[in-house]
């Protein structure tokens, strides 16, 4: 391969990664106070879907908007039937993902009917004209990139931030951690939790405006190819730490943007091959990790039963003496 695809399949890895970490910092806060959002792909399909078409009404800013607010609208909802109704959450998370995905398709063949132009907005690139964009090799990778992986890297940094130096950070890490003890110091735990969730709907809302308004400029069923779920399992990989979740998300960038770029060249591979290569080595990787974590909380939880036990032999031996 040329050093020209090489760097377009790495400027490539940056674009497809912004949604990603933007969807993976909200769950990211989500699984650390405790919880978890199956309904991510749903969220960010029909982010997808408001930013074309809030996009094509008042460009691409107001897209972006109405993608975090539909995100948002569909958090609330997983709320209130989750607290108010005291639902099962894995299942109202399943049935958010499947409304968000028929809901989309029905909406998008109402708006645009079958046998019509369909509706290509502006979106938010980088102009590539600046002094650092014309750096060789690296020029092109860092500088020019839409400002929406420059948001994507600042909210990265910012999370981090929140989640060591604040208050609903740190009261983020005790709910999940033991909400039993969080509630006890005063920490209102389903509050906590339902503000994380709503901050993950919000995020997810935007990753799925991203990827229409951020870089394709138009809306078909089913656009988000599953990335609700890689969102899932790259915060998983990453025990839902934002350098995790940014390194998992750029490990599954890079696969895609390898995939969709390698088929112009001499290799020649079923088409079928590259495009389930992302998705099979992130599972991969998402066993090993998971089974280095099993094996960890193994060691975490036999920890204590070896030192009970060994205090119970040590207080046999005492008596023994005694008597």
């Amino acid at each position: 391969m040329s050093l020209d695809l090489w760097v377009a399949i790495l400027a490539g890895t940056l674009a497809l990664a912004a949604p990603l970490v933007l969807a993976g910092i909200g769950e990211g806060f989500v699984e650390r106070a405790g919880r978890i959002n199956l309904g991510i792909e749903g969220m960010m399909i029909m982010g997808a879907l408001s930013g074309v078409w809030a996009g094509s009404i008042g460009g691409p800013l107001l897209g972006l908007a109405a993608g975090i607010l539909v995100g948002l609208l569909l958090a609330i909802g997983m709320n209130l039937v989750v607290y108010r109704l005291h639902a099962n959450e894995i299942v109202v998370g399943l049935g958010v993902t499947m409304l968000g995905l028929g809901l989309s398709t029905f909406l998008f063949q109402l708006w645009i009917p079958s046998g019509t132009t369909n509706v290509t907005v502006q979106t938010i690139t980088g102009s590539g004209n600046g002094p650092l964009a014309g750096i060789p090799v690296i020029g092109p990778i860092l500088f020019g990139q839409s400002p929406l992986v420059y948001l994507a890297a600042v909210l990265l940094v910012a999370a981090w931030a929140v989640m060591r130096f604040t208050r609903f950070g740190l009261a983020v890490q005790a709910v999940g951690t033991d909400p039993a003890s969080a509630a006890l110091r005063g920490v209102r735990v389903q509050k906590v939790g339902a503000s994380a969730l709503l901050l993950g709907g919000a995020l997810a809302g935007l990753g799925g405006a991203v990827i229409t308004v951020g870089t394709i400029g138009s809306f078909t069923p089913d656009i988000t190819a599953g990335r609700g779920y890689i969102v899932l399992a790259v915060v998983i990989m990453g025990r839902s730490r934002p350098i995790g979740i940014a390194l998992g998300a750029l490990l599954f960038a890079f696969l895609q943007s390898f995939a969709l770029l390698s088929q112009s060249t001499s290799v020649t591979l079923p088409s079928e091959v590259y495009q389930s290569l992302p998705y099979l080595v992130t599972l991969i990787v998402l066993v090993i990790t998971s089974r280095s974590q099993m094996r960890r909380l193994f060691r975490a939880t036999r920890a204590p039963e070896a030192e009970n036990a060994q205090d119970a032999r040590d207080a046999g031996a005492g008596t023994a003496r005694t008597r």
